[in-house]
């Protein structure tokens, strides 16, 4: 009897790890085609778990490997997690639970939306349903996979729910540009098929139209298609006014009671206190546990503690000028009784429901995990515009979410200068949100800025523990190799089917 697998854990692309048999690895949500996926509303709940697989594991390590890795975040070392402090010190290895658990809830994602792609086809739906679920499965398929080759560069690309086992042992790692074609595809229908905006509050927090324009964008501009990424952004900027646009208030947009605000272009879910959980961890990964001390922002008492994995440097905190009216989500009343300094955090994913509720002691978080919103969309135009040599277009783009933050705008008028402004910008307006590696690979910086960081150019002064913490050895400084621009294909896969899946080279 031929099974419809909805959780692709079958061996070759998402076995967790290699200390399993290789027949214990049948997933445990496949279901039978005679009894399931024959009706609009049973497609239709298979296309709402390719939404759950978006939280946990991608949604994490999206802003792990987006900030960690840079001179953003470190992991506070006290709590021993080996594989975030990894990231943050580029010793990223292939037995890495990040990486390792990013690749198993990507192909998740992948293959529940094939398996909805294909199963629509069967059965008789109106055109306006059809293009909802269409539009929707291929813009998480396209998302999954943009986040996949910025990762780890070739990458097997299925488009089809597998039913036979060991027909996985078939796919080898797929060219980039290759997979690049079919995410530029699935956006493009996702486009057409998919509304600009949803009027109820059900159907808020979906893709969009608006969504698959701003991942568009993004992957043209990635490609170096500046002219091509600029009239997706220009798309999306025309639509600006009750449904899109930036917020007064900054903190506004972080805010678990504001979800899916009009500065929201697509946005992981999650829900505050729900039965079964649906919390979002980085609100406890990015907060402190500082020898017993809570954690207070609103001056309210609190018994709220975090677990020490994405803390904010001390170099990034320093880059916020005291009138920056984004200081309002970094928390720094906290300190360390042993070393005697502040410990910076980010409250972009801090729940202040918990207080309201009078539920000091509890930790869990409904703040959304941001993929787009409108200024990120405003900066890279202003990088469109500025590849163009429109240095007054770009300037005023810059001002746009300076202005919003309270700050004068003040950038000579030439290349170098306008870039290192947007670079600087998306470093304090998007930091903590998983962006500073993608941005620093996209345009070439990753080296030069790291080295820096590790060589303490711009250093913070700290007591010695925290500063080793967060720039390492003094003595040994470290540094990002030509090859760890891309990380490393996940052990377990490539010992699974070695001749296929070649690991990235030097690891």
């Amino acid at each position: 009897m031929k099974k419809y697998i909805i959780s692709l854990i079958i061996v070759l692309l998402l076995a967790p790890s290699c200390s399993e048999s290789f027949f214990d690895k049948y997933p445990t949500d496949s279901m039978t085609v005679e009894n399931y996926m024959k009706t609009t509303s049973e497609i239709q709940t298979v296309l709402y778990a390719a939404y759950a697989a978006t939280r946990g594991n991608f949604a994490n390590s999206i802003v792990y490997i987006g900030d960690l890795p840079t001179d953003n975040a470190y992991d506070y070392k006290l709590n021993n997690s080996a594989a975030h402090i990894a990231l943050h010190e580029s010793t990223v290895d292939s037995q890495n639970g990040v990486i390792s658990g990013l690749w198993y809830s990507c192909y998740q994602i992948i293959n529940r939306c094939c398996l909805v792609l294909e199963s629509i086809e069967r059965i008789n739906t109106t055109p306006e349903v059809y293009n909802q679920i269409v539009g929707e499965a291929k813009f998480l398929r396209a998302y999954a996979y943009y986040v996949m080759v910025r990762v780890w560069g070739d990458v097997p690309l299925v488009l089809e729910d597998i039913k036979d086992y060991m027909k996985v042992f078939e796919y080898g790692r797929t060219p980039v540009n290759v997979v690049y074609d079919q995410i530029i595809d699935d956006l493009e229908d996702a486009e057409a098929k998919l509304p600009d905006f949803y009027t109820r509050d059900a159907d808020k927090g979906k893709a969009t139209a608006t969504a698959a324009q701003a991942i568009l964008g993004d992957v043209y501009l990635t490609r170096g298609e500046h002219a091509t990424a600029k009239t997706y952004f220009e798309k999306i900027i025309a639509k600006e006014g009750a449904n899109l646009g930036l917020l007064n208030d900054y903190a506004s947009i972080f805010v678990q009671s504001n979800a899916n605000n009009k500065e929201i272009i697509f946005a992981i879910q999650y829900s505050h206190n729900q039965t079964p959980a649906v919390s979002n961890y980085l609100g406890s990964a990015s907060l402190g546990n500082i020898q017993g001390i809570p954690i207070s922002p609103s001056g309210i008492p609190s018994q709220i503690y975090g677990v020490n994995v994405l803390m904010m440097t001390h170099e990034l905190e320093a880059k916020f000028s005291a009138t920056d009216r984004r200081r309002s989500v970094i928390y720094t009343d906290l300190v360390s009784p042993d070393y005697g300094c502040t410990i910076p955090m980010t409250l972009k994913y801090f729940d202040y429901q918990n207080l309201a509720d009078n539920k000091s002691g509890n930790p869990d978080s409904g703040c959304e995990t941001i993929i787009s919103r409108y200024s990120d969309i405003i900066l890279k135009y202003a990088e469109c515009l500025n590849e163009e040599s429109d240095f007054t277009g770009a300037i005023n783009q810059i001002k746009r979410v300076r202005d919003r933050a309270g700050l004068t705008t003040s950038i000579t008028e030439n290349y170098a200068s306008v870039a290192k402004a947007i670079e600087d910008e998306r470093q304090l307006e998007l930091c903590m949100e998983g962006h500073r590696w993608f941005d620093l690979l996209r345009t070439g910086r990753t080296q030069a800025v790291m080295s820096d960081f590790y060589n303490r150019v711009n250093e913070v002064v700290l007591p010695n523990t925290i500063s080793i913490y967060q720039y390492g050895d003094r003595n040994s400084p470290l540094s990002v190799a030509d090859h760890e621009l891309v990380f490393p294909l996940p052990y377990a896969q490539v010992v699974l089917n070695p001749d296929k899946l070649i690991q990235n080279p030097n690891y």
